[in-house]
């Protein structure tokens, strides 16, 4: 049985890599594009744009956010492996877990996906389980932890656009999509750190209940990841700890940082001032929470769509559009774009070579 998963986890993590994938984000972007120039593009506002130095000097700091964002996650990653990889490594392997991830809808991709490419790289199961459920606590946590944060700060009619407050449509989806998140996170941090011993019986309990029963060995088989995560995370030491989480802050920091940046870009009337800057930071996080499960590979149409608006508040929406293309060109299809070097590559290498 536990030969035939892994071949089926093999199936799927290679599946996730076929370059066709390409093909469905590229086109549900081109669709978004074009729908939103049909709609909200101004040429007379797309005009008023400057593109003089100070403009390309705010496009190369998000760009060099970006290349920050990168190398946090490699931090991250060298120190729930336990430094097994070095830097380089790290950077080619979050590189494939960023294009994997891009690739899939959110249940799937870059940790599924992570799980077939560590122990290709000599990393015992053990603690590639455990590096995948320590990077998903703690992606997860950054949002369950700042959400209240931004709240006091700045109350929730305040992190959507005018038009989602009246509509209600927003915070709907946010409420819900916080409250699965918090409610995910902490089962998995009790099962984890506190009760790893009822892993088994809470989820051997749960694959008996009927419409779940057809679903019993792979609930099985993430109690016994659980467990071996458990173990693994109970030895690492303070040092592993922080360097993760200053990894997972940089990361997040350095993504929302990113669409700040391309604003002032775009449109220097953009307040500098701290408040104005962590608003714009505030609501980027509205937004990413509410899109946590959408299901089009890395979110592909729907952030095209989504950041124009909820930056309305701060430019008009033809200019919104261009900060929503040049955010997405860097952090989406750039990656998309080094996946399509690293992935046949790395392939070719740890398979067809070594098999």
């Amino acid at each position: 049985m536990r030969k035939q998963e892994e071949q089926q986890l093999e199936a799927a993590s290679l599946g996730t890599f076929r370059l066709s994938r390409l093909i469905l984000p590229i086109v549900l972007g081109l669709l978004a594009v074009a729908y939103l120039f049909y709609t909200q593009f101004d040429p007379e506002q797309f005009a008023m744009i400057q593109w003089d130095f100070r403009a390309f000097t705010w496009v190369l700091a998000a760009f060099l956010l970006l290349l920050v964002r990168h190398l946090s996650y490699s931090m991250r990653l060298r120190a729930v492996t336990g430094s097994v990889f070095s830097w380089r490594k790290a950077i080619e392997l979050v590189t494939l877990w960023e294009f994997s991830s891009l690739l899939a809808p959110t249940s799937k991709g870059g940790p599924v996906v992570a799980m077939y490419l560590f122990p290709k790289e000599g990393v015992p199961v053990g603690n590639t389980v455990a590096a995948v459920f320590y990077t998903i606590l703690l992606d997860t946590g950054f949002f369950v932890f700042l959400l209240p944060i931004l709240l006091v700060a700045y109350g929730p009619n305040f992190l959507f656009p005018a038009d989602f407050r009246a509509s209600g449509l927003a915070s709907g989806a946010f409420f819900f999509t916080y409250g699965v998140m918090a409610s995910y996170w902490l089962f998995l941090f009790v099962l984890v750190f506190i009760r790893p011993s009822w892993t088994t019986v809470v989820l051997g309990a749960l694959g008996r209940l009927p419409f779940l029963r057809r679903w019993r060995a792979k609930l099985e088989r993430v109690g016994m990841e659980i467990a071996m995560a458990s173990q693994g995370l109970r030895k690492a030491t303070k040092g592993v700890h922080i360097r993760a989480l200053v990894g997972t802050l940089g990361a997040w920091t350095c993504k929302f940082a990113m669409i700040n940046c391309l604003m002032v870009a775009v449109f220097p009337q953009v307040p500098l001032d701290g408040f104005t800057q962590l608003f714009v930071y505030a609501r980027m996080v509205a937004m990413f929470i509410i899109m946590t499960f959408t299901p089009t590979p890395g979110g592909a149409g729907l952030a095209e769509v989504a950041l124009p608006r909820f930056i309305s508040d701060f430019m008009p929406l033809s200019m919104g559009l261009v900060v929503a293309l040049l955010w997405r060109g860097m952090a989406y299809y750039g990656y998309l774009l080094a996946g399509a070097i690293v992935a046949p590559n790395w392939m070719r290498k740890k398979i067809i070579i070594n098999g």
